[in-house]
């Protein structure tokens, strides 16, 4: 259970604590009801029709408690796997430009998370190309694309499940990366976009350059959204 939601105050977070306990839920899973509740208001009658659809069925799953399992297992791909690289391609999105279907999901998962940046990304084995982003670095001067020795993204898709960083800098992986080097990166919460074969193809993160402290409940709204993405790309 969160003891916080970030953004309020001490009065704010009791008014929260208090509501999801007259729902008889535990703060987090109030909160995450609550991101689903206004996607689905916001967003359902949309004339992109998919997205209302999986919306719908988002909520239901969310009314029975249930999150989608698709992005939670822990599938695990070598970043230059073959079969990864082929499951990219079929994707058909590298190099696509944006879209404003994508763009809406982006900006609910910094506005949901509040976080200052978020993405939906593609990986290949060369480059991470931004399908969809919010707040990229000014250092990237425009880019839509990093090397992959600039990704942190790289390690969900090899880990296979939520990659969860508080503090990169105390990180014994990622403290040298060039990313938090730059001071580009501090915290990062991304989950792996995972194909019916169990290819990781691509992320949904969120990151910030101050440390986070990343709960349950963030974890579970990034997957919900990351659910959606999902659908939409191998549908």
């Amino acid at each position: 259970m969160t003891t916080g939601f970030p953004g309020f105050d001490e009065r704010l977070n009791e008014l929260l604590t208090r509501q999801a306990e007259k729902s008889g839920l535990d703060t987090d899973e109030f909160i995450r009801r609550a991101v689903v509740d206004r996607l689905v208001r916001e967003l359902s009658d949309d004339q992109d029709s998919d997205v209302g659809a999986l919306l719908r069925a988002l909520q239901a799953g969310s009314e029975k408690g249930v999150g989608p399992a698709e992005v939670t297992r822990a599938f695990g791909t070598p970043i230059d796997d073959p079969d990864r690289l082929a499951a990219v391609a079929r994707t058909g999105l590298m190099d696509t430009g944006s879209d404003a279907g994508y763009d809406r999901i982006v900006a609910m998962v910094a506005d949901a998370l509040s976080a200052p940046s978020a993405a939906f990304s593609l990986l290949d084995d060369r480059r991470q190309y931004f399908k969809s982003a919010l707040g990229l670095p000014s250092e990237l001067g425009g880019a839509q694309e990093v090397p992959l020795d600039g990704s942190i993204c790289r390690y969900a898709i090899d880990l296979g499940q939520p990659l969860v960083v508080e503090d990169a800098r105390l990180n014994d992986v990622l403290k040298d990366h060039p990313s938090v080097q730059g001071n580009l990166l501090v915290s990062y919460l991304g989950v792996p976009l995972v194909d019916d074969d169990g290819h990781s193809v691509g992320t949904l993160c969120v990151w910030d350059r101050q440390p986070r402290q990343w709960t349950t409940g963030h974890i579970q709204i990034l997957q919900d959204l990351a659910w959606i993405i999902r659908e939409r790309v191998f549908e």
